[in-house]
C-alpha cells in the first residue's frame, strides 16, 4: 500500500526539490530543433529513479532532445496499462518582466515560483515521485502503469511524443493516460463548483499566408507593389475573422456540466445569444469565458509576420503565420475556404499553405479512469464536480488518442487555482505553483492507480 497523502517530509524533501531542479535544468524550447536540451532533466529524472531501484530508459531524436520511460509492470496478463505523461521543455521567458528568477525555483508565500512550474513541471514531479513510492512500496497492480516524460511538447512535439508514438509505440503504448491541462477551478450561480477534466482538445491548421510585391526604391513609393501592404490588410482582416457557431457534442458536455445559471447555459448554446452571453460571463470569470469561447469555434490568430529586408527598399515579398484551431470534423479544405472567405478580394494577391495538420480528437467520459478521478475529487473537495473540458489548446495526449488511448488533462489543485488564474499564469510573467496544489497532487497520482484498477474489475 502507498502513502496516501504526502507527509511534510516528501513534500518538502523530495517532491519540492525535485521540482526546483527541474525549473533549474532550465530547458527553454523555442521551437528550433537545437533548443529544449531536454536531456538535463531526463538525467535528473533516472538519477531519482535509480535512488528507488528503478530502471528507466532515455531516447534521444535528436542530440540533446531527450524523453525518458519508465513501466512498472502488471501482474494480471490482459489488464489495461495506465500512463502518467508528462513533459520536460518549457517556454522561454523575459526575465525583466518577472518579481523572481524565472529558472530559480524560489519558494516563497506558499509557491515555487519558475517557468514551467505550472505548465507543466510540478505535475512532472507529482507524477514521478507517486510512480516512484508505488514502486517502493511492492503493491503489484494488476496493469501496467507507465511514466513518459517528453521532450518538444511545446513546439510540436516531433521530437517528443510524437516521435515516440511512431518510433517506439511498444515502450509507450497504455490504454488510459492522464496527461496535463485540467484541474482548475471555475464558479457559477447554482451553488457549486467546477473542477475541469479536459476529455478533448481542438485540432491545429497552423497556416502561412505568402504575398508578392514588386522591389523598388522606398523613396518612390506611389503605385508601388508593396507586399507589407498586402500582407498587413490580409492580417487585419483576419483578425476581425467572424467565424461560425458549431456546438459540437463536447461544448454541449462542457456547458452542461457547469455550474452557470440556467439561463446563462441556455444563451450559450444558442446562436443568437451566444456571444453576448460569453460578454456577460467575461466580467465575472474571464478565464472561463476564453475557454468557452475557444470551444464553440474556430480561431484564428495572426502571431508572426515577417516582410522587408532594408528600410530603403519596397518589399516584394511578405508571409503571415497563423495559428488556427479547428473543432471536431473541420478539414484542411473548410480552414483554406474560411480563409478566402475571410480575405475576399485579397485572396487572389495571396498564397495559403497549411503547415501543419492534427485533427480534433476527445476520449468518452464512460470509463473507469473518468470515474476513479471524479472518487478522488469528492473525496478531497466535497463541493466540487469534475466537467468534461475540451480545449482549444493541444497537448501531447493528441498523439495517444490517435492510437487509441483514452487520455484526460487533471491535476489535482487547491481550489485557488481558478481559470482566470490558469490562463493567466501559463506562458505568462511569474509562473508559479502553490505547495498546496503540489501536495493535493501527488495525493490524486498517489492514489489513482489503485482506485482505477478497483473500478477496471468492477466492470469486467
Amino acid at each position: 500500500m502507498i502513502e496516501k497523502t504526502s507527509s511534510p517530509a516528501l513534500l518538502e524533501g523530495t517532491i519540492v526539490p525535485l521540482l526546483q531542479e527541474l525549473i533549474r535544468n532550465r530547458c527553454v524550447n523555442d521551437g528550433t530543433a537545437e533548443s529544449g536540451g531536454e536531456i538535463r532533466s531526463a538525467r535528473t529524472l533516472q538519477k531519482f529513479f535509480s535512488s528507488y531501484g528503478i530502471e528507466s530508459e532515455i531516447l534521444e531524436s535528436a542530440p540533446g532532445r531527450a524523453s525518458i520511460i519508465a513501466r512498472l509492470p502488471g501482474g494480471e496478463p490482459g489488464q489495461p496499462s495506465l500512463g502518467y505523461l508528462n513533459h520536460l521543455d518549457v517556454v522561454p521567458a523575459n526575465d525583466e518582466d518577472w518579481t523572481a528568477n524565472p529558472y530559480g525555483g524560489e519558494v516563497r508565500g506558499g509557491y515555487v515560483w519558475g517557468r514551467g512550474a505550472l505548465d507543466m513541471l510540478s505535475t512532472t514531479a507529482t507524477q514521478a515521485v507517486a510512480f516512484a513510492e508505488l514502486a517502493r512500496s511492492k503493491a503489484r497492480l494488476p496493469g501496467d502503469l507507465v511514466f513518459v516524460a517528453a521532450a518538444d511538447e511545446e513546439a510540436s512535439g516531433r521530437l517528443g511524443a510524437r516521435w515516440l508514438v511512431e518510433n517506439h509505440w511498444d515502450k509507450v503504448k497504455s490504454d488510459y493516460i492522464v496527461t496535463e491541462l485540467g484541474g482548475f477551478f471555475s464558479t457559477g450561480g447554482e451553488g457549486g463548483t467546477g473542477i475541469a477534466v479536459t476529455v478533448g482538445e481542438k485540432g491545429i491548421a497552423w497556416t502561412k499566408l505568402k504575398a508578392r510585391g514588386v522591389a523598388g526604391h522606398g523613396s518612390l513609393p506611389w503605385h508601388s507593389e508593396n507586399a507589407a501592404a498586402t500582407i498587413g490588410r490580409a492580417v487585419a482582416r483576419l483578425s476581425d475573422y467572424a467565424p461560425r457557431l458549431v456546438f459540437s457534442r463536447e461544448y454541449e458536455a462542457m456547458v452542461a456540466g457547469s455550474f452557470l445559471p440556467r439561463g446563462l447555459k441556455a444563451a450559450l448554446l444558442s446562436s443568437s445569444r451566444c456571444d453576448r452571453a460569453l460578454e456577460k460571463l467575461r466580467r465575472s470569470d474571464e478565464g472561463a469565458a476564453k475557454f468557452f469561447h475557444a470551444a464553440s469555434r474556430l480561431t484564428v490568430s495572426p502571431n508572426v509576420v515577417a516582410v522587408g529586408s532594408k528600410i530603403n527598399i519596397v518589399p516584394d515579398r511578405g508571409t503571415a503565420e497563423l495559428d488556427i484551431r479547428i473543432l471536431p470534423g473541420q478539414t484542411v479544405e473548410y480552414v483554406i475556404s474560411e480563409i478566402k472567405r475571410t480575405l475576399g478580394d485579397l485572396g487572389r494577391d495571396i498564397q495559403i499553405e497549411i503547415i501543419e495538420y492534427f485533427p480534433s480528437a476527445s476520449s468518452p467520459v464512460d470509463t473507469p479512469l473518468y470515474e476513479a478521478t471524479s472518487e478522488i475529487v469528492g473525496a478531497v473537495h466535497p463541493l466540487a464536480r469534475p466537467v468534461p473540458f475540451f480545449i482549444g489548446g493541444v497537448t501531447d495526449g493528441r498523439f495517444f488518442r490517435k492510437m487509441g488511448t483514452v487520455v484526460y488533462g487533471f491535476m489535482l489543485a487547491n481550489d485557488d487555482l481558478t481559470l482566470t488564474e490558469y490562463a493567466s499564469l501559463v506562458h505568462g510573467k511569474d509562473e508559479r505553483v502553490s505547495v498546496k496544489t503540489i501536495e493535493l497532487s501527488y495525493h490524486y497520482f498517489s492514489r489513482l492507480p489503485e482506485i482505477f484498477f478497483d473500478k477496471v474489475r468492477l466492470e469486467q
